[in-house]
């Protein structure tokens, strides 16, 4: 019980030492930030390239944002699509006749590849449009 005591001391000791460390050690930085600033010639931090990078950022974010935002509601579009393509399986099995089988089959077949061709050319759409909007960015970013 008493070592555990001791422990949670030197613990204690330690950690507030190393708080001290580290609050001089931001305080000598700001000092030395505050004094190279009043030097004539002595160079100051550039804010352009600093605030460049930062609005980067922020349309990198947003840019990111947007295109998971229309790749949920894509996928969304994929399920709905899925959800009505079993339901048309199901009915195909309540056919009467050999004829009306048949036409059920081809309208489902035909209702999934045009779901396959709007699902690839969504895909290819987003794609394309991540790629224009990635070297958008780094174009602005670059200049």
């Amino acid at each position: 019980m008493t070592t555990d005591t001791a422990d949670n001391v030197y613990d204690e000791v330690f950690n507030n030492f190393r708080k001290a460390a580290e609050s001089n050690l931001k305080m000598q930085q700001e000092v030395f930030r505050h004094w190279g600033s009043m030097w004539p010639g002595f160079p100051t931090p550039q804010a352009a390239w600093v605030d460049k990078v930062r609005d980067f950022q922020h349309e990198w974010v947003r840019t990111i944002s947007d295109i998971a935002r229309k790749h949920r509601v894509s996928l969304d579009q994929q399920y709905q699509m899925a959800l009505e393509s079993l339901e048309e399986a199901l009915r195909v099995s309540e056919s009467s006749n050999p004829e009306e089988f048949r036409r059920r089959i081809e309208q489902m077949f035909r209702k999934t590849f045009e779901c396959v061709r709007e699902i690839s050319e969504t895909q290819l759409n987003e794609f394309q449009e991540a790629v224009h909007k990635w070297s958008e960015l780094t174009t602005k970013a670059g200049t």
